[in-house]
Protein backbone atom coordinates (compact mmCIF):
# COMPACT_ATOMS: atom_id res chain seq x y z
CA UNK A 1 0.00 0.00 0.00
CA UNK A 2 1.19 3.30 -0.85
CA UNK A 3 0.80 6.89 1.24
CA UNK A 4 -0.04 9.88 -0.21
CA UNK A 5 1.79 12.82 0.86
CA UNK A 6 -0.55 15.29 -0.34
CA UNK A 7 -4.16 14.35 1.18
CA UNK A 8 -4.96 15.16 4.41
CA UNK A 9 -6.15 11.85 5.52
CA UNK A 10 -4.73 8.27 5.32
CA UNK A 11 -5.18 7.55 1.22
CA UNK A 12 -4.46 4.60 0.35
CA UNK A 13 -3.70 3.00 -2.67
CA UNK A 14 -2.12 -0.25 -4.05
CA UNK A 15 -2.61 -2.49 -6.99
CA UNK A 16 -5.70 -4.70 -7.08
CA UNK A 17 -4.40 -7.97 -5.48
CA UNK A 18 -2.66 -5.71 -2.46
CA UNK A 19 -6.16 -4.12 -2.11
CA UNK A 20 -7.72 -7.79 -2.71
CA UNK A 21 -5.69 -8.63 0.31
CA UNK A 22 -6.47 -5.85 2.50
CA UNK A 23 -10.12 -6.50 1.69
CA UNK A 24 -9.62 -10.47 2.61
CA UNK A 25 -7.90 -9.50 6.03
CA UNK A 26 -11.10 -6.83 6.72
CA UNK A 27 -13.57 -9.50 6.39
CA UNK A 28 -14.93 -8.42 3.17
CA UNK A 29 -15.80 -11.64 1.10
CA UNK A 30 -14.69 -10.15 -2.59
CA UNK A 31 -13.33 -12.27 -5.06
CA UNK A 32 -10.04 -10.77 -6.88
CA UNK A 33 -11.14 -11.73 -10.14
CA UNK A 34 -14.78 -9.53 -9.36
CA UNK A 35 -12.36 -6.69 -8.61
CA UNK A 36 -10.18 -6.80 -11.42
CA UNK A 37 -13.58 -6.93 -13.72
CA UNK A 38 -14.92 -4.23 -12.02
CA UNK A 39 -11.87 -1.85 -12.80
CA UNK A 40 -11.58 -3.57 -16.15
CA UNK A 41 -15.38 -1.93 -16.37
CA UNK A 42 -14.76 0.98 -15.11
CA UNK A 43 -16.92 0.58 -12.46
CA UNK A 44 -13.84 1.69 -9.88
CA UNK A 45 -11.84 4.19 -11.10
CA UNK A 46 -7.89 3.34 -11.31
CA UNK A 47 -4.40 4.63 -12.44
CA UNK A 48 -2.48 2.60 -14.85
CA UNK A 49 1.32 1.95 -14.10
CA UNK A 50 1.90 -0.20 -17.16
CA UNK A 51 -0.39 -3.06 -17.31
CA UNK A 52 -0.36 -2.45 -13.45
CA UNK A 53 -3.97 -0.83 -12.23
CA UNK A 54 -3.36 1.36 -9.14
CA UNK A 55 -6.73 1.61 -7.62
CA UNK A 56 -7.68 3.85 -4.21
CA UNK A 57 -8.71 1.59 -1.34
CA UNK A 58 -11.53 4.33 -0.37
CA UNK A 59 -12.96 4.27 -4.01
CA UNK A 60 -13.00 0.41 -3.87
CA UNK A 61 -14.99 0.57 -0.28
CA UNK A 62 -17.47 3.11 -1.43
CA UNK A 63 -18.27 1.23 -4.50
CA UNK A 64 -18.86 -2.19 -2.52
CA UNK A 65 -20.89 -0.40 0.36
CA UNK A 66 -23.13 1.59 -1.74
CA UNK A 67 -23.88 -1.41 -3.89
CA UNK A 68 -23.08 -2.28 -7.37
CA UNK A 69 -25.03 -3.42 -10.19
CA UNK A 70 -23.92 -6.96 -11.63
CA UNK A 71 -23.16 -6.73 -15.32
CA UNK A 72 -25.69 -8.64 -17.28
CA UNK A 73 -23.92 -11.77 -19.12
CA UNK A 74 -23.35 -11.07 -22.38
CA UNK A 75 -26.01 -12.37 -25.00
Amino acid sequence: MKYSKYATGPVQCGSIHEIYRRLQKEGYRIGESALRAWVKNGQIPAVYRGKMALVLYEDVLTFITNGYKPIPPAA
